[in-house]
């Protein structure tokens, strides 16, 4: 809070006209110098230059400019200052970074733990990947009924995350009815070839308007809902035998 209110503060606003002009490297010298200093914003601003511009972004290592590795370890280090000072996005984006293990080991325990600081604040998209958590059992215990609990909750808190809520909660539905079957095995495949799902719903089914698949997957999950249905009702009022002729 002292940092905050310091006089220094016209760094700030050298920092943004340089990142204005496009001299990137500028900006992120005075934003890290700012970070230093304890400024939340400068440490948010640092690491997002370095996530968005890599090697673009002039970031100097122990031996000339930083390799993937330093520039990774470097914004994961300034987003936990950031987060540590209670800003909700830095706190998510630690969690991401331990689940993919971006800068640092892969550890899903912190991950989740990082998340669920990034959920005490309202944060939607932390409340979706803690109900994923608990669903695959990553981090958490495996438990259907709380991962349904934060999927909920992330609708409740972002009405705009109705599309993968509602994908998820079908894939609920698929994984409590139908365990271990071909669809299951399916879904949970999904991961490993779109590392990024998120991104793959963004740019295919979003910015390209290709509804075709989510369609089709609806299409899908109905006939399974229409036959188990069927199956229950049957089984609930089997056929009468025929009488016995006389």
């Amino acid at each position: 809070m002292v940092a905050e209110r310091g006089p220094w503060s016209s760094l700030s606003r050298w920092a943004l006209e340089s990142y204005l002009k496009g001299d990137i490297g500028k900006a992120l010298l005075l934003y890290s110098r700012m970070a230093e200093l304890g400024y939340e914003v400068a440490q948010s601003n640092a690491a997002w230059i370095l996530d968005k511009y890599g090697e673009h972004s002039m970031c100097m290592g122990e031996s000339g400019f930083c390799t993937d590795s330093e520039m990774h370890v470097r914004a994961h280090s300034l987003w936990w200052q950031a987060s540590e000072q209670g800003n909700e996005h830095a706190a998510l984006l630690i969690g991401d970074a331990y689940y993919y293990g971006r800068g640092t080991e892969r550890d899903y325990e912190r991950a989740a733990e990082a998340y669920m600081h990034a959920r005490s604040q309202s944060n939607a998209q932390a409340m979706f990947n803690l109900g994923y958590m608990h669903e695959h059992g990553e981090g958490l215990p495996l438990d259907l009924h709380m991962a349904k609990r934060y999927y909920d909750q992330a609708l409740d808190n972002d009405p705009a995350s109705k599309l993968p809520v509602t994908l998820a909660l079908s894939g609920l539905w698929v994984r409590k009815n139908y365990p271990d079957s071909f669809l299951i095995h399916t879904m949970d495949s999904l991961p490993h070839v779109f590392p990024r799902i998120e991104v793959w719903v963004d740019e295919v089914l979003l910015d390209e308007g290709n509804a075709t698949i989510l369609t089709l997957f609806v299409c899908f999950l109905t006939v399974l809902y229409l036959r188990e249905r069927q199956r229950r009702n049957a089984a609930a009022h089997p056929p009468q035998p025929d009488d016995a002729p006389n």
